[in-house]
């Protein structure tokens, strides 16, 4: 059972243009909601392109009931949409459906001559794929472990974000959003990464990937 919310954000508060800034002080404002829940950061998030003019808008999955009560004073900009429902119960094998995911597509490379796993072990170093090309070849790989197959995706927009943690050294992450159709091949496998999420740097609002039945497909 997943608890899927949809937050718009008011612009005229100061924690909220804070939040828009750096994805982890977004992340510290929403885990706000979570406090007394079991595990570690239980929830996957994502913020949605919005134009100047707009008010932005963020989606927000999680295993557990949030209490949105706990953000801060006049965060957000109205009530909330939110919704219960359960992957598994509504998404079938066989069905078509599409997707949409702003992840961290990576590679992890090892030095030269350090191949075998036993040398290579502490020597791995994480790649981010700043390619469309490489970044979709990642994201097929990524399907085919979700259970898709037949997919069809396309780079809607890459780039980087940046984070200025409290503790440690800046955070710079290359991202991609990708959307597109794939056929569902095992459904408890994609309702499985669902709830997980995909690709690393999920703290940072990456890795939540949307997906629904598509209309009028058979």
């Amino acid at each position: 059972m997943l608890h899927l919310a949809k937050l718009t954000l008011d612009l005229q508060s100061r924690d909220a243009r804070r939040d828009l800034v750096d994805p982890y002080d977004m992340h510290r404002t929403l885990s706000r909601a979570f406090h007394g829940t079991d595990g570690r950061s239980p929830f996957l998030w994502r913020l949605e392109d919005y134009r100047p003019g707009e008010r932005p808008v963020v989606l927000v999955q999680s295993g557990v009931t949030p209490n949105w009560k706990q953000l801060p004073d006049r965060w957000l900009a109205e009530d909330h949409a939110q919704r219960v429902w359960e992957p598994e119960k509504v998404i079938r094998p066989g069905q078509w459906v599409r997707f949409r995911v702003l992840a961290n597509p990576t590679i992890t490379t090892v030095p030269k001559g350090m191949e075998r796993q036993g040398s290579a072990r502490g020597h791995r170093k994480r790649l981010g794929l700043t390619k469309p090309e490489d970044q979709l070849n990642w994201f097929q790989r990524q399907g085919a472990a979700l259970g898709l197959s037949s997919i069809a995706a396309e780079v809607v927009r890459s780039g980087r974000i940046r984070s200025t943690r409290k503790q440690g050294h800046p955070i710079t992450v290359d991202i991609a959003l990708l959307e597109g159709q794939a056929l569902v091949v095992d459904a408890v496998a994609l309702a499985a990464g669902m709830k997980t999420g995909i690709g690393h740097a999920r703290m940072l609002g990456l890795g939540l990937i949307s997906v629904a039945p598509l209309a009028g497909a058979r």
